[in-house]
């Protein structure tokens, strides 16, 4: 079985304030509401790459005199890659560097705006990167909900722009430009409009994903024969809760 650190997710981090809130989002949803929505999505985003149990996180983040750290985030402060004065392509460049510096062979990088990214996936991702192939999941904007590479192949983000609106079609070329093959991972979709933002409401509503808490076990019958009533599953509202932020250009 493969060490846990040769393998690395990355997750890019933004503090929630409207300021650090994608200005898509902003323009769809408004500023406060756009926060708790990228807040939300940055939570569960966040509680399940810490869940992976296959490969080390790194967080890229820049800090601010009101949000110094990551207890926002999570209470035990996760620590962070230092991003400031980064625009967001220097960043995604930069966090694959440092996974690959601190001893991993593969890395991963999970876009928080796509809910419906599945465990298997990451798996996937990480099983069929290697040196001549780069892993990509394409979501239905032309944006990508997950990239994965090695350092022999990080050439590939090279003058890549994740503002384009068509990212995943301009690493593809650029990884046939190199002579790599691009496995293509399940496509998904990006909470950017009230429509997928029902979608994914509706998603939490219905079925576990990646971004679920684990359901309740299932009641349990003591030996004199009575039913023993447990906690039933935790019901999600239409609105969402606070959660955490990252540039929408992805």
């Amino acid at each position: 079985m493969a060490d846990k650190r040769d393998n690395a997710l990355i997750l890019l981090v933004d503090a929630p304030v409207p300021e650090k809130t994608g200005h898509e989002l902003k323009k769809v949803f408004g500023p406060e509401r756009a926060v708790h929505i990228n807040l939300d999505l940055m939570h569960e985003s966040y509680r399940s790459a810490k869940s992976y149990g296959g490969a080390i996180l790194i967080l890229s983040y820049e800090k601010s005199p009101k949000h110094p750290d990551l207890t926002w985030l999570d209470p035990e402060d996760p620590g962070f890659l230092e991003a400031k004065g980064r625009s967001y392509d220097d960043r995604v460049r930069a966090a694959f560097t440092l996974a690959f510096f601190t001893g991993a062979k593969k890395a991963v990088m999970i876009n928080h705006l796509c809910p419906a990214i599945k465990q298997e996936w990451i798996d996937q991702a990480l099983s069929r990167t290697d040196d001549r192939t780069v892993a990509l999941g394409t979501t239905q904007d032309g944006s990508f909900h997950m990239i994965g590479l090695t350092q022999d192949n990080l050439r590939v983000l090279e003058d890549i722009s994740f503002s384009s609106g068509r990212t995943a079609e301009d690493i593809a070329e650029r990884a046939r430009r190199l002579k790599l093959s691009a496995h293509s991972l399940p496509d998904t979709y990006v909470v950017r409009d009230e429509e997928t933002l029902r979608k994914w409401i509706d998603s939490k509503e219905t079925s576990p994903s990646l971004f679920k808490e684990p359901a309740d076990k299932a009641p349990e019958t003591p030996h004199n024969g009575e039913k023993k009533h447990g906690r039933g599953k935790r019901h999600h509202n239409g609105a969402p809760a606070d959660a955490g932020t990252q540039d929408s250009t992805l």
